[in-house]
């Protein structure tokens, strides 16, 4: 059964009020796959691998000592638990963005600058400035960095976006989310929607993604409501336009009551 409590939704109201450590967000987010996620012990855990790289490290002895610890990509990349942060710590495998929080958290108490770099499809980490794959576990050289902005379509200043700890937790209930409506459940994705509207309720694509979900259902007067909504947080021209064309369209299509 999912932790779908109220106490988790305000948690993360909580968070988005201070969010300084990117390790409490996932913890959060571990707590919405895994309820039985044990933040303690993980916070433990971070800092016994920290005491065995030991402090100092540098970039690539941080990469390295995670290699020599186990940690690596998950087999299986679309599984829920490879995003929760206690089960990545147990078996030691996950997928980027997760293992980018082990990263973060071991390099913080080893004394790294470690930073979520917002990547197009894989996300990545920064350790002292140098640009680090949490996937394989190894640093990213200047010619392979520019090689993957310009693969990416996207302009080198947003490709390499530094993500803050809302950010990374959003992205990892986006990619929760996609699981969910991967399978049709749209109930899931919902839930999903819910705790991100809870770390961002002003975010105007959280609430079209909430109107596709109920759209998706057949709940016509839920889209709607949340249409109006994302109409109320002043998107841009273009994407308002759309929404005022799907309002159109939803009213057309109300039957009349006789």
């Amino acid at each position: 059964m999912y932790d779908s409590s109220k106490a988790l939704k305000l948690a993360f109201e909580e968070f988005a009020q201070a969010p300084h450590s990117v390790v409490e967000g996932a913890l959060l987010v571990s707590r919405v796959v895994e309820p039985a996620t044990d933040p303690d012990w993980c916070r433990i855990e971070l800092q016994r691998i920290a005491l065995r790289i030991g402090r100092g490290a540098t970039a690539g002895t941080l990469v390295d000592g995670l290699r020599a610890e186990g940690f690596t990509g998950a087999a299986q990349y679309y599984a829920e638990t490879n995003s929760a942060l206690d089960t990545v710590l147990r078996r030691r495998t996950g997928i980027p963005i997760a293992l980018a929080v082990v990263v973060i958290g071991v390099g913080e108490a080893v004394g790294c600058a470690t930073v979520g770099i917002n990547f197009p499809g894989h996300f990545l980490v920064s350790i002292d400035g140098q640009l680090a794959d949490p996937y394989t576990l190894r640093l990213i050289d200047e010619p392979e960095a520019r090689a993957r902005v310009a693969a990416s379509g996207v302009p080198p200043a947003q490709a390499l976006m530094p993500a803050a700890p809302v950010d990374v937790v959003l992205r990892m209930l986006n990619n929760l989310r996609g699981i969910a409506q991967g399978r049709e459940d749209f109930e899931r994705a919902l839930e999903l929607t819910d705790y991100q509207v809870s770390l961002a309720p002003r975010l105007p694509e959280l609430r079209l993604a909430r109107a596709d979900l109920w759209q998706a259902i057949g709940a016509s007067d839920l889209c709607r409501q949340e249409l109006e909504t994302a109409l109320g947080l002043s998107p841009p021209a273009a994407v308002a336009a759309q929404i005022r064309e799907r309002l159109e369209r939803i009213s057309a299509g109300r039957p009349t009551l006789h």
